[in-house]
């Protein structure tokens, strides 16, 4: 059933813009501070255990618009915890495994024997957050290992402890994939669409039944390292479902992010937006218009990968 707000808005689409790794570097920080005052970025996921954290803390305060939220790490950073209470999960640097892939196949292999550690380590991040004054929003893990069987169980139920509303999953619609990519024989594309679909068939009905919240389409698979304002423009005309999100990972010390800071602050992009009538939100002003929530996922919003 589609909720009074949507039925007054008719049929309107809404679109969360998110920058990923914020507070990990005083670099990224000042993207995402550029990003919000261009007015494109409507959201970001803040790493708890970045080594910018205090600072994206104190900017997240400058823009109260900003729907903050938790970018659960674990591979390639560092751990809230002290290495000694999670040996398992970090090396001998007290760092987790760089390689996101590798770390997956150890958090699997390992799983009984960590799943213990994994848990007090993503309560910890959730913990940093909230000792700051930040009731996340939305919740998503760098790299996406969240997707992960293991780790999206853990996250999911700490995320519904925690009040927070929505959950990432990684789904672009195959029209997207087919229209934009495969016309240049991105098989890379096709390929990242139908493991992720597979992977999200178990998490979308685990995120249903924990009552979270994910959207009809996460926008930014296929463009990981190239999402420019080129590709911004020509992703827009492929946005489809009541609810989307486009994540970037703006950065002004690599030339992947400045290249995805300026998209993220390009008026041409605004411009396309509003020609196609999708409406930029945040996610606390998302989760505002689909109140009340009956606990399956997106509801009550028609659920469609297409």
């Amino acid at each position: 059933m589609i909720n009074e707000a949507f039925q007054s808005a008719g049929q309107d689409r809404y679109l969360v813009v998110v920058a990923d790794d914020f507070g990990r570097s005083a670099s990224v920080n000042r993207a995402v501070a550029m990003a919000c005052d261009a007015g494109l970025l409507t959201a970001a996921s803040l790493m708890a255990g970045g080594s910018a954290f205090e600072e994206a803390v104190g900017l997240a305060g400058k823009y109260p618009g900003l729907s903050v939220g938790l970018h659960v790490t674990l591979s390639g950073e560092c751990p809230v915890l002290p290495p000694a209470d999670i040996p398992d999960l970090v090396n001998d640097n007290g760092l987790f495994d760089k390689n996101p892939m590798r770390a997956g196949i150890t958090y699997w292999r390992s799983k009984d024997k960590i799943a213990s550690q994994i848990e007090a380590e993503v309560k910890a991040q959730f913990d940093k957050l909230e000792g700051m004054g930040i009731q996340p929003t939305h919740v998503d893990c760098h790299h996406h290992l969240h997707m992960h069987p293991l780790l999206f169980a853990v996250i999911a139920r700490e995320a519904v402890r925690r009040n927070v509303a929505w959950i990432r999953i990684p789904l672009e619609p195959w029209s997207f994939v087919f229209g934009l990519h495969l016309q240049t024989l991105d098989m890379k594309a096709v390929f990242m669409r139908l493991l992720f679909g597979l992977i999200a068939i178990r998490n979308l009905r685990m995120a249903g039944e924990c009552g979270l919240r994910v959207m009809n389409n996460v926008y930014g698979l296929s463009g990981t390292g190239r999402m420019n304002e080129e590709y911004l423009l020509a992703l827009l005309p492929y946005v489809k479902g009541m609810v989307s999100e486009i994540y970037l990972h703006p950065d002004l010390d690599s030339s992947p992010g400045r290249e995805e800071m300026k998209a993220a602050t390009s008026e041409r992009v605004i411009d396309r937006l509003k020609a196609f009538g999708i409406r930029l939100v945040g996610f606390r002003e998302l989760t505002a218009l689909l109140s009340p929530h009956t606990g399956s996922a997106a509801d009550p919003v028609k659920y469609n990968h297409g």
